[in-house]
Protein backbone atom coordinates (compact mmCIF):
# COMPACT_ATOMS: atom_id res chain seq x y z
CA UNK A 1 0.00 0.00 0.00
CA UNK A 2 1.07 3.46 -0.79
CA UNK A 3 0.31 6.78 0.32
CA UNK A 4 0.31 9.70 -2.09
CA UNK A 5 1.17 13.68 -1.96
CA UNK A 6 0.99 16.45 -4.86
CA UNK A 7 2.94 19.05 -4.51
CA UNK A 8 1.83 22.62 -6.17
CA UNK A 9 4.70 24.69 -7.60
CA UNK A 10 3.24 27.73 -8.89
CA UNK A 11 5.34 30.75 -11.64
CA UNK A 12 6.57 33.71 -9.30
CA UNK A 13 7.85 37.01 -9.92
CA UNK A 14 11.51 35.94 -11.23
CA UNK A 15 10.01 32.31 -12.67
CA UNK A 16 9.80 28.94 -11.16
CA UNK A 17 12.49 28.97 -8.11
CA UNK A 18 14.29 25.62 -8.89
CA UNK A 19 16.01 25.65 -5.76
CA UNK A 20 13.39 25.66 -3.67
CA UNK A 21 11.72 23.21 -5.30
CA UNK A 22 15.07 21.17 -4.88
CA UNK A 23 15.28 21.60 -1.45
CA UNK A 24 11.38 20.74 -0.48
CA UNK A 25 12.09 17.57 -2.57
CA UNK A 26 15.32 16.60 -1.12
CA UNK A 27 13.69 17.31 3.06
CA UNK A 28 10.97 15.11 1.58
CA UNK A 29 13.17 12.16 -0.02
CA UNK A 30 14.58 11.97 3.39
CA UNK A 31 11.22 11.24 4.16
CA UNK A 32 10.69 8.30 1.93
CA UNK A 33 9.08 9.81 -0.25
CA UNK A 34 9.41 9.27 -4.27
CA UNK A 35 8.38 11.83 -7.14
CA UNK A 36 6.58 9.54 -9.72
CA UNK A 37 5.16 11.92 -12.04
CA UNK A 38 4.59 15.65 -13.14
CA UNK A 39 1.23 17.86 -13.49
CA UNK A 40 2.32 20.43 -16.06
CA UNK A 41 -1.21 22.45 -17.25
CA UNK A 42 -0.40 25.19 -19.80
CA UNK A 43 -2.58 28.13 -20.28
CA UNK A 44 -2.71 30.44 -24.01
CA UNK A 45 0.01 29.95 -25.65
CA UNK A 46 1.36 26.75 -24.07
CA UNK A 47 3.04 28.42 -21.47
CA UNK A 48 2.84 26.71 -17.71
CA UNK A 49 2.51 28.58 -14.69
CA UNK A 50 2.23 25.85 -11.94
CA UNK A 51 3.71 22.63 -12.05
CA UNK A 52 2.34 19.58 -9.94
CA UNK A 53 5.04 16.69 -8.74
CA UNK A 54 3.37 13.26 -7.43
CA UNK A 55 4.85 12.01 -4.80
CA UNK A 56 4.37 8.32 -2.95
CA UNK A 57 6.07 6.33 -0.23
CA UNK A 58 4.64 2.99 1.73
CA UNK A 59 2.17 3.76 3.87
CA UNK A 60 3.40 3.33 7.22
Amino acid sequence: MFEHKVLKFTWGWKGFDYAAMERQLDELGAQGWEAVGTIVPSVGAGQSIEIGVILKRARR
